[in-house]
């Protein structure tokens, strides 16, 4: 992202109005409490927080005081006025938060609009409105807009997980199930002119096709381009957006009554939207494992793969001089947040992340100033540069950060590059203690590890991700009575229930009757925990056990010693990362069923995420560190450029899109910092 971590000083007349709307500021009883803390993780692939879907990566100013939410007592002696407009998908939950909040502060009139994400931040950045409301993430250009007019000061708050359903006439049998692919043949660019459901894509219904979606201004617009269209038409070679000839609005409302127009419509829009709509019917989506029916369970499993978060900004300045917008936006984040998500359709966020959002508010975080090309770091003259740079952590990423190393070295020979592998774990406490410049991570960083480094003053980290990478599973090449394990069984074989057993058959029924022997990752490993989300912890789920392995197998941070003991016998089993495993003598690499049938792990089903166990890989860097060491700048501007590209090919993993890289380009060069 284009963006820096800019020291914005919370303006003190914070406090000042506080304190004039209540005397007792300090006194807890009936205040609205935000949700208690959570040990969860809370990392996924949105940067760093836990809420269903995309990479968020939008960096913050730090927060430099935090200001107590006022009581329910303090709210009822506020009034004013509170101004909202936006999303229309996001307008619900601000609407019922209003109705809750009636009851505790009637003096306070809350009015809500939802004329699109796109139009929201349009008056937003006007300054006619003291909230935007998103279902998306505010755009570069976005910001920018906003900070020329002078609104610098915005909080971004996450609010829940929303998916986009998509939807044809309930009079519809033709049609069940549609396909990313199909989605795409139907709404996207290569659609265009098509006017039966055949025309545009082989094998549906000869019946006429009438679409109606989001128009540009909407975040489902963005979201749905984003999530559906975008990698498809990529590897078409065309713009990633829809077909023009189809009847766009950014009022759902509009949407709905389209699609109840005829009987073989199609559309989409936000999943609350749809689930009480009459006239419609959801379709089921297939994102490439199967089809899966849109509901709350399986939004926020992230099951259903059209799935976005919800949110909120926050004019801060309007805020600090007018005491209705902040006991409104302290009372949405509350215990009201859960209470009106849920009531109104949509998925609640975790504990934790709700945590996170209460948290951002009261410590009023900010937005990030956006970063000017020309106020890029500077990138530094790598032949001219001489010292050291020092890496740890995942044994997956280290060839990675080797080979650039061996590339770098042809243009900055005065450069001494170490990395070593020991794991995941162990490289973020080596990198928290600032044992380390940079940290390879085959996961991204916990919030326990965050808190650790923040708590030892390493808080300027730089999170960059570098690569896509399958986990092979993997058996002695001698054994060939095995060639394909479901998840179910690799539950069975690896999981907790598998413990004390020394046979497949035993472990697993309906496998052979031979010696069991199981080499993995341990603890330390962020293949370890990868594999766990991935292949283990919803069966654990189901089966009422701890998400973890059986735990007496064979556990090494180094995938060579793992491939080693693989090699030691001819039923062994095992699991790494596929670039240790593909090119490894005396193993062989299992095909994996995750419910789609038995798939092959190659470069090629990794990238189109058919083979199931999957992961993004990562590294941290200390800014402080860098900006203190030409030589670490130097590594990393060179690790960032078309050199990546080359070396995670050479070792075998799967590049990034285009999109990908430049975006962690980005990233590096404007230091977005994690938060």
């Amino acid at each position: 992202m284009r963006n820096s971590r800019r020291r914005l000083l919370w303006l003190p007349v914070i406090l000042v109005t506080m304190s004039l709307v209540a005397a007792a500021c300090g006194d807890d009883e009936g205040e609205p409490a935000a949700p208690a803390a959570s040990t969860d993780s809370g990392t996924t692939d949105s940067g760093t927080t836990d809420s269903g879907t995309t990479d968020s990566g939008t960096a913050d100013a730090a927060p430099t005081t935090t200001v107590e939410a006022m009581t329910e007592e303090e709210m009822a002696t506020v009034s004013g006025e509170v101004n909202i407009s936006g999303s229309s998908t996001v307008e619900p939950i601000s609407i019922r938060v209003a109705e809750l909040f009636e009851d505790v502060a009637p003096d306070v009139s809350v009015t809500v609009d939802g004329p699109g994400t796109g139009d929201g931040f349009k008056l937003f950045c006007e300054g006619a409105t003291d909230i935007s409301d998103a279902s998306r993430q505010i755009k570069d250009s976005e910001k920018e807009a906003c900070f020329d007019a002078g609104i610098t000061n915005i909080v971004e708050l996450k609010v829940g997980v929303d998916g986009i359903a998509v939807m044809t006439n309930a009079n519809n049998g033709a049609v069940e199930c549609l396909s990313f692919e199909q989605l795409f043949d139907l709404i996207g660019p290569n659609g265009e002119g098509t006017s039966t459901w055949a025309e545009a894509s082989a094998g549906l219904p000869d019946a006429p096709l009438d679409i109606f979606g989001p128009g540009e201004e909407s975040g489902t617009f963005d979201s749905f381009i984003e999530i559906v269209l975008e990698d498809l038409a990529e590897e078409a070679g065309v713009d990633a957006t829809t077909r023009t000839d189809y009847s766009p609005s950014g009022n759902d409302n509009v949407i709905l009554q389209g699609i109840q127009s005829s009987d073989t419509t199609l559309g989409w829009v936000g999943f609350a939207f749809a689930i009480n709509a009459s006239g419609v019917k959801l379709l089921e989506v297939d994102g490439g494992d199967g089809c899966v029916s849109p509901t709350p369970d399986t939004i926020a499993s992230n099951e259903y793969p059209i799935s976005r978060d919800l949110w909120i900004y926050v004019n801060a300045d309007k805020a600090a001089a007018n005491p209705a917008v902040v006991a409104y936006v302290d009372f949405y984040v509350s215990d009201a947040l859960s209470q009106a998500v849920s009531e109104v359709g949509y998925v609640p966020l975790t504990d934790a992340a709700h945590t996170q959002t209460a948290d951002r508010w009261h410590s009023r975080t900010m937005l990030a100033a956006p970063m000017a090309t020309d106020d890029m770091a500077a990138m530094v003259d790598p032949a001219t540069v001489s010292g050291e740079v020092n890496i740890s952590g995942s044994s997956t990423v280290e060839p990675i950060s080797i080979r650039v190393a061996e590339l770098f070295e042809d243009v900055a020979p005065d450069v001494s590059v170490t990395v070593d592998g020991p794991g995941t774990g162990d490289g973020f406490k080596l990198f928290c203690e600032g044992a380390t410049d940079i940290s390879d991570a085959s996961r991204q960083i916990k919030d326990s590890e965050k808190e650790a480094c923040f708590d030892a003053g390493i808080t300027n980290i730089v999170e960059l991700k570098v690569g896509v990478d399958g986990i092979a599973v993997m058996t002695n090449a001698n054994n060939g009575a095995v060639e394909c394990l479901s998840f179910e069984q690799l539950f069975d074989l690896i999981g907790p229930n598998g413990e004390g057993t020394s046979t497949w058959a035993e472990a697993s029924a309906g496998l052979p009757d031979a010696p069991l022997d199981i080499f993995g990752p341990g603890e330390e490993s962020g293949t370890f925990d990868s594999f766990i989300e991935i292949v283990l912890e919803d069966l654990a789920e189901e089966a009422g056990v701890d998400a973890t392995t059986r735990t007496d197998y064979s556990p090494s941070g180094n995938d060579n010693v793992i491939l080693q003991g693989i090699q030691s016998s001819d039923t062994t089993l095992g699991w790494v990362g596929f670039a240790f495993a593909i090119n490894a003598s005396g193993v062989k690499l299992l095909e994996v069923d995750g419910g789609d049938g038995c798939v092959s792990p190659t470069p090629d089903t990794i990238a189109s995420n058919e083979y199931p166990i999957s992961r993004d890989l990562w590294i941290y860097v200390n800014a402080d560190k860098a900006a203190a060491n030409p030589a670490v700048v130097a590594y990393v501007d060179f690790y960032v450029s078309d050199a990546l590209s080359q070396a995670v090919s050479e070792v075998g993993y799967v590049p990034l899109t285009d999109a990908a890289h430049t975006q962690t380009a980005d990233r590096w060069h404007s230091r977005a910092l994690i938060s």
